[in-house]
C-alpha cells in the first residue's frame, strides 16, 4: 500500500503538468505510454507462445500515435484513420505470410491486429481529446483549454467509478459481478461506481464547465458504463495470457495497461460523445 501511495504522490503532479502543457509534450507522453503498452501486450502474448509482429503491428502503432505530434488538426487526422487501417492490416497479413512457417499464423495475425486496435487506436484518441478546439474555461484564477477540461472530466469520472466501486464493494459487496474474470468485483460495488461516476460528472460538467445537463449526462453515462468494462476486458486479457499484471513500470500499480485500462474505453468513447453532441447542438 505504501508503494502505491508513493507512486501516486509522484505520478499525479506529472500527469497534471503534462495534461496542462498539452501540445508536443503531452503527445510525446502518450507516445511513450503507447510504446510501453504495446511492449506489455507483446510480452503477455509471448508468455503463451504467441508472436505479436514487431514490424507491422509495433511500428504501425507507433506511427499512428506519433502522428499526433505533427498533425494539429484532429479532424484531418481522424479522416486519415481508414487509410491507416487498410495499410496496417495488409502489412500484418504480409508479415504473417512471411512468418507462416513458424506456426500459430492465425493467432499471431489476430493478436497483431488486436494490438494496433487496442493500443494504437485507443491511445490515439487521448491526443484527439486533448486537442479538441473547444472554448477555454475559466476556473478561479486558472484558464484551461477546452480539451484539457474535458480530459480532466473523463479522468475524474473514471477515478470516481473506481473509488466508489472499491470502497462500497469492500464494505457491503456480497454478490460477485464476474467471478471468472475479476473475483473481487461485486454487483454492489459496480452499482456504486456507476452512480458515483454519473453524479460526479454531471455535477462538474454542469456547475464547473457550464455544459447542458443532457450533454453532461450523456458523457457521464458513457464513462460510467464503459470505464469498468475496460477494466474487465484488461482483466480477462491478463487471465487469458496467464499473467498477474501487464507490466511493472509503476511500482505497486502494475503496467501501463493496468493503469490505463478504464481510460482506454472511456476516453475514445467520451471523445465521440462530445464531438457528436456539439454537432447536434449546431444543427438545431
Amino acid at each position: 500500500m505504501l508503494t502505491r501511495i508513493l507512486t501516486g504522490l509522484v505520478g499525479v503532479p506529472i500527469v497534471v503538468w503534462l495534461l496542462h502543457s498539452g501540445g508536443m509534450l503531452f503527445n510525446a507522453a502518450i507516445f511513450v505510454l503507447a510504446a510501453i503498452g504495446w511492449l506489455e501486450f507483446y510480452n503477455m502474448a509471448k508468455n503463451k507462445g504467441y508472436n505479436v509482429f514487431y514490424f507491422s503491428s509495433g511500428i504501425m502503432t507507433l506511427v499512428l500515435v506519433g502522428s499526433l505530434m505533427y498533425l494539429d488538426d484532429s479532424i484531418y487526422t481522424l479522416y486519415s484513420l481508414p487509410l491507416f487501417l487498410v495499410v496496417t492490416i495488409i502489412a500484418i497479413l504480409l508479415e504473417g505470410l512471411h512468418k507462416h512457417c513458424k506456426g500459430h499464423l492465425v493467432e499471431n495475425v489476430g493478436l497483431s491486429v488486436m494490438a494496433v486496435l487496442y493500443i494504437g487506436i485507443l491511445f490515439f484518441h487521448f491526443g484527439l481529446l486533448r486537442q479538441l478546439p473547444f472554448e477555454p474555461v475559466v476556473i478561479g484564477s486558472f484558464v484551461l483549454e477546452g480539451g484539457e477540461c474535458f480530459f480532466w472530466l473523463i479522468m475524474l469520472g473514471t477515478w470516481a467509478s473506481d473509488t466508489f466501486a472499491y470502497f462500497v464493494g469492500c464494505a457491503i459487496g456480497k454478490r460477485k459481478l464476474c467471478p471468472n474474470v475479476s473475483p473481487n468485483k461485486s454487483v454492489e460495488g459496480a452499482a456504486a461506481g456507476f452512480i458515483g461516476c454519473l453524479a460526479v460528472m454531471v455535477y462538474l460538467g454542469v456547475k464547473v464547465l457550464d455544459m447542458e445537463i443532457a450533454q453532461a449526462a450523456a458523457l457521464g453515462l458513457c464513462v460510467a458504463v464503459f470505464a469498468p468494462l475496460g477494466d474487465l476486458v484488461e482483466s480477462i486479457l491478463k487471465r487469458s495470457f496467464g499473467v498477474k499484471d501487464s507490466g511493472k513500470i509503476f511500482p505497486g500499480h502494475g503496467g501501463v495497461l493496468d493503469r490505463c485500462d478504464s481510460l482506454l474505453f472511456a476516453i475514445p468513447l467520451g471523445y465521440y460523445v462530445l464531438v457528436f453532441s456539439v454537432l447536434l447542438t449546431k444543427t438545431h
